[in-house]
């Protein structure tokens, strides 16, 4: 029997989270205190997993159901929800739930995903449905924190790309607000003459480290084929290149002398060497004695260095093959980053690391995790091990390394490979996933750490800003903090209409960045500037200054 279609009410009271992992319990945790919603969970069961912390969540109502059917979905009343979030680890079941959930009612859809490319060409075909990668959002975070850099994000609205820096660049067509007074985000929206340590700009062209990268394909392409070639060609080949190429210098030269009374030009000299070298060349024996020298050494030369080259070259790709097997560094390597973890997230960083051009090596104890294949696909090495060992960072060599990412999915196993690695190297840059956010915290500030981030903690926030406001366009991650990318409509006879730009644009609370009309953008009105029915102020916000901002901009329809 087909379930019975339920439309939109004009009353819904909650929302439906399904899951019990860590990420789970995070946005539940999010939604509850922070946006301030009822929450209905639906999982296998309360005591497995995260079900016990989530139970014990104050106002969470929790469905017990191994699968995501009509009759879970019923048991939570999804009738009378504003948004579901599916936060299972399987994209297709993920996409099957949300299927499902549309056919029974219209409903905000946020869907948890890890195939990117997938989620980029399903999205559009799902309606309000929104699909989210936890590790695409904190990954960036990872890698800017492995290089001591500011997070590369991105945002495009309308005809201008968003991004952060950490100057002021408005010039040109570049327009350019402080959004952080530090870069932990301790002072969010700060005002306008104040020195700020982050700042959002809006270009109508896309940034440098963009153009930078498009321009360069060929530049990464040449760099790429030269370390492909430095690995085929080890110290033991090199050596017997170099003796080659001064064989046959040296047999060019003799040659060449002992023509001198001829005019042989160098050239002639160099073609008559390679001739020989080659073993085409007949004996001449009224030749001079050091041309017959030359010959002599250049052709026996040339027929013992071809097998011993051909050798070298089997012998090197070989061993790199069995290196690749064995979980072991080929050869020795400098100013590297180690990325401790092939998971989803450990695999997007490195990924990420490699493509900026960054030598890197993985560290991953499971042979057999997906991230493998993805790494061997970059040429990335991977050391096989247990990476709180000591053995295995010197294998990765780490006394070396650039900096150290611990992104397992293991606490433990973080901390202790960054306090093994900074005992090696005091001043090692070292940066852990931890999935406490206030452990994180405390880690990075009473071990010293370079830094600590939370992947939970990062994506939680993203993943409630997507379910519970429709105004919200985009996030932008300061430090443990979230800001928000608004559009606020204003309604005919709202309490924002007829006010000023200034009466909205609060310092610490909201910056106003556009005012949208159906025929045109204004970047960066000026504050005098008034505020009418029809327009989309575009904004950045706390959660609490967009709210309040969205309130004064809707018309209150009388009862």
């Amino acid at each position: 029997m087909a379930p019975v279609s339920l439309r939109r009410n004009a009353y819904r009271d909650h929302v439906i989270v399904c899951g019990d992992d860590g990420m789970a319990f995070r946005l539940v945790e999010e939604l509850v205190y922070r946006h301030r919603e009822n929450v209905t969970v639906i999982l296998p069961s309360r005591r497995q997993n995260h079900g016990p912390q989530i139970s014990r969540v104050p106002t969470v109502r929790v469905v017990e159901n191994d699968q995501l059917d009509a009759d879970a979905f019923s048991a939570a009343r999804i009738g009378q929800a504003k948004a579901l979030a599916l936060m299972a680890q399987d994209d297709v079941g993920n996409i099957h739930a949300a299927l499902r959930a549309l056919e029974i009612t219209e409903i905000r859809v946020v869907v948890r995903v890890y195939n990117t490319n997938l989620s980029d060409r399903i999205g559009p075909l799902l309606g309000d449905c929104t699909l989210l990668s936890d590790a695409s959002m904190a990954s960036p975070s990872f890698v800017a924190a492995s290089l001591g850099e500011v997070a590369p994000r991105y945002l495009r609205l309308g005809d201008r790309t968003l991004y952060v820096t950490a100057t002021s660049s408005e010039r040109g067509d570049r327009l350019t607000w402080p959004i952080a007074g530090s870069r932990d985000g301790a002072s969010l929206l700060p005002p306008r003459e104040q020195p700020a340590a982050l700042y959002v700009t809006a270009a109508s062209r896309r940034p440098r480290a963009l153009v930078a990268a498009s321009k360069h394909r060929v530049r990464r392409w040449a760099t790429r084929t030269w370390d492909e070639m430095r690995e085929v060609m080890d110290r033991k080949l090199r050596f017997i290149s170099v003796f080659l190429v001064a064989v046959i210098v040296l047999g060019t030269f003799l040659i060449w002398w002992a023509h001198h009374g001829q005019n042989i030009s160098w050239i002639d000299a160099a073609y008559d060497t390679l001739l020989v070298a080659a073993g085409g060349v007949n004996a001449n024996f009224q030749a001079e004695v050091p041309e017959k020298i030359a010959n002599a050494v250049v052709a026996i030369s040339g027929v013992l260095l071809v097998p011993v080259f051909t050798a070298s070259i089997v012998e090197n790709l070989v061993g790199r093959r069995l290196a690749a097997e064995a979980g072991r560094l080929r050869a020795p390597i400098s100013d590297h980053v180690i990325v401790v973890g092939l998971g989803n997230v450990g695999t997007q960083v490195a990924v990420q690391l490699k493509n900026l051009g960054v030598p890197v090596v993985a560290v991953e104890k499971n042979e057999r995790t997906r991230g493998i294949d993805v790494a061997r696909g970059q040429d990335i090495p991977v050391v096989y091990g247990d990476a709180s060992q000591l053995e295995t960072l010197n294998r990765a060599q780490v006394r070396t390394c650039r900096s150290l990412v611990a992104v397992t999915s293991s606490d433990i196993v973080n901390l202790e490979a960054a306090l093994h690695s900074r005992e090696i190297r005091p001043e090692l840059r070292t940066v852990l996933r931890l999935f406490e956010p206030d452990l994180a915290e405390r880690v990075q500030r009473h071990f010293g750490l370079s830094a600590t981030l939370s992947v939970a903690g990062v994506a939680a926030a993203e993943f409630a800003a997507a379910m519970t406001d429709r105004n919200v366009k985009g996030t932008i991650p300061v430090g443990r903090h979230l800001l928000l990318v608004g559009e606020i409509p204003v309604d005919d006879g709202s309490e924002l209409s007829g006010q000023p730009i200034s009466d909205i644009d609060v310092d610490e609370h909201l910056r106003v960045l556009a005012i949208v009309r159906p025929d045109r953008t204004e970047w960066a009105p000026e504050p005098d500037r008034v505020l009418s029915s029809g327009d989309r102020v575009l904004a950045l916000a706390t959660r609490r200054g967009l709210a309040a901002t969205v309130q004064r901009a809707t018309t209150v329809t009388p009862e």
